[in-house]
């Protein structure tokens, strides 16, 4: 038979909380469990493992509701389902007493498919099912299924002891979450029971882990929770019988977490650095990182990574910070060499960047002259022609700082331009925009009150028809009719000639004749005024829908220009924010340099 195992889906979490972009995954986590019923609804399995923590919390019964009505896609699915310590199976949890809809078994529960279609299931429990491992027969496929169950958000007892199997003869598959220091804690070496499944679906592991010796499976979270969970997240496809079983991982997730590590030293240049991190990141921007910079003996510059910071998903960096010194003390020190004559200078400029260039100065130059296994002697004096070299190499290193900065100032006033000319072309339209739509709104009135007018063409018709017969044929029908009893009465009873009778009856006829002839006239006329009216409304609709249309394309064209003036201005406030930045470096390892 074929099946799909998953666990630890934890619908319901927000992972990330602390970040910004925390509201984004709670949605991802549901969206992503979503897509793997409709993956399951193009590729059927035959069974669906879920070794717990489907949810991140006890589930309520509206809960249970949306996955059962998403379960009912897997018509052809029987759907296995224990319990893990955070959706655990306690005494009012609305697990016990839901009435399922979908082909959905949960192990240790009272009864399966509690909605009345018990007798459609094709998995019948066991006699030797007991409270604490469940078990449950499939005919069809010679197949018994055993489960244990979370009844507490903490277990400490190892159940694997006392799991035994009846049928050897079967195929047999056992589901369990477990693993934990307070969920089912086991060792690998004391699950010999184990071995004699021909697949065990195991949860409580965030991250893929497989035990091929003892045919036991972590699948992992469908979508990775947290920022050790790294690599690839997914869920487990596979075929058992009793002579053979495949199990592999299918990768699923929407992003994962990624460790990105990178050697430092005291020539790293912070805009170096943060180039080289963005073109890690930008080979997967969906993935969520964590940074780590390693730093060599002599690296103790604080490195701002800012930038990545906003443009990607980085969810930790570590190494960020170098080392602190205390410039003044460092002075002291260093009283009658290179390094404190330097410091007093800086100290004694009237400069709004003084401090932040001693800082600077003075991290470069304990680069220069101790280590970081030293960091006792930063704060002593350094020798005298020490001081000299070091100074030397950090004026040379930051000349080479400044003609890199000179270079990305280039190229970012060369941006800067570009995004101003693209500014003249995409102006704001802000007021064409609302002018525009005021036309629309307009436009649309026009025509709902032509639609209003040509609804009712036709009962005007019908009621004009009404009045030709009220005021046209009824009258000659009054009037032959009181021709008749004026006329054929005196006839009958006086004795008028016969054929006065029939000059009476032609004339009535005739009367008829005429007034339906009349009527058949009035009406053809009618219709064709009335054709001739919807074909009216009906062109006036067609020129103004024309416009209107027209004035949409209008509208579409205003909307984009506008979008992209936007993102123009966006830019130019970035490329600003950098120039104010460069800026300012500038003027500090100017006054290094003075």
């Amino acid at each position: 038979m074929k099946f799909a195992h998953i666990a630890d889906v934890h619908l319901g979490a927000r992972p990330d909380e602390e970040s910004a972009w925390s509201n984004i995954r709670e949605k991802e986590v549901y969206d992503t469990f979503i897509s793997f019923i409709d993956y399951l609804c193009l590729n059927p399995v035959d069974f669906l493992f879920i070794a717990g923590d489907l949810f991140d919390h006890v589930p309520e019964e509206s809960e249970l509701y949306t996955i059962d009505k998403l379960f009912l896609k897997l018509n052809n699915t029987n759907i296995i389902y224990v319990t893990g310590e955070a959706d655990y199976l306690k005494k009012d949890s609305p697990l016990w007493t839901y009435r399922f809809m979908s082909n959905f078994y949960l192990l240790n529960g009272d009864d399966f498919n509690r909605a009345g279609k018990s007798g459609e299931l094709e998995g019948k429990r066991t006699e030797y099912a007991d409270k604490i491992i469940d078990c449950i027969h499939f005919e069809k496929y010679n197949l018994d299924i055993y489960g244990i169950c979370q009844f507490n958000s903490e277990n400490s007892r190892n159940d694997f002891e006392s799991i035994s199997i009846r049928h050897p003869e079967n195929i047999n598959v056992l589901l369990v979450h477990a693993g934990g220091e307070n969920v089912e804690p086991f060792e690998w070496e004391d699950v010999g029971n184990l071995k004699k499944f021909d697949y065990v679906a195991m949860g409580h592991k965030h991250n893929f882990v497989d035990k091929k010796e003892y045919k036991c499976y972590y699948p992992g979270s469908l979508e990775p929770l947290g920022k050790d969970e790294t690599g690839e997240h997914g869920f487990i496809k596979g075929y058992v019988d009793k002579n053979l079983m495949s199990a592999k991982l299918v990768p699923f997730s929407q992003r994962e977490y990624e460790d990105v590590e990178i050697a430092v030293d005291e020539n790293t240049l912070n805009s170096k650095l943060v180039n080289q991190i963005i073109l890690i990141c930008a080979e997967n921007p969906k993935n969520i990182y964590n940074i780590r910079l390693v730093r060599s003996n002599k690296c103790f510059e604080d490195f701002d990574l800012s930038e990545v910071k906003n443009k990607y998903k980085v969810i930790s960096v570590s190494g960020e910070k170098g080392v602190v010194i205390n410039p003044k003390l460092l002075m002291l020190h260093n009283d009658d060499n290179e390094l404190g004559a330097n410091i007093r200078r800086i100290e004694e400029s009237k400069s709004l960047y003084k401090d932040e260039a001693e800082d600077i100065y003075c991290l470069k130059m304990v680069s220069a002259l101790w280590g970081v296994e030293n960091l006792k002697l930063v704060m002593m004096a350094a020798d005298k022609r020490a001081a000299e070299y070091a100074h030397r190499y950090v004026v040379n290193n930051i000349k080479d700082e400044i003609e890199y900065i000179r270079e990305q100032t280039g190229k970012l006033l060369e941006k800067k331009e570009d995004i101003k000319n693209k500014l003249v072309k995409y102006t704001d339209h802000t007021g064409d925009i609302n002018t525009t739509n005021e036309k629309i709104r307009a436009l649309n009135l026009k025509i709902s009150d032509i639609e209003f007018k040509d609804k009712y063409v036709d009962g005007a018709y019908e009621r004009k028809r009404l009045n030709i017969i009220l005021w046209c044929i009824c009258p000659v029908l009054i009037c032959a009719l009181l021709y008749t009893i004026v006329t054929f009465f005196p006839a009958v009873m006086f004795g008028v000639e016969r054929k006065i009778y029939k000059v009476i009856i032609i004339s009535i006829v005739a009367a008829i004749i005429i007034a339906y002839i009349v009527y058949t006239l009035y009406n053809i006329t009618q219709k064709n005024k009335k054709i001739k009216k919807h074909s009216e409304y009906k062109n006036r609709i067609d020129i103004i829908e024309k416009e209107r249309e027209k004035l949409i394309l209008k509208l579409s064209e205003y909307e984009i220009d506008n979008e992209k003036h936007k993102h123009f201005i966006d830019e130019e406030i970035k490329i600003n924010e950098k120039l104010d930045d460069i800026e300012k470096k500038y003027k500090i390892y100017s006054l290094i340099l003075a």
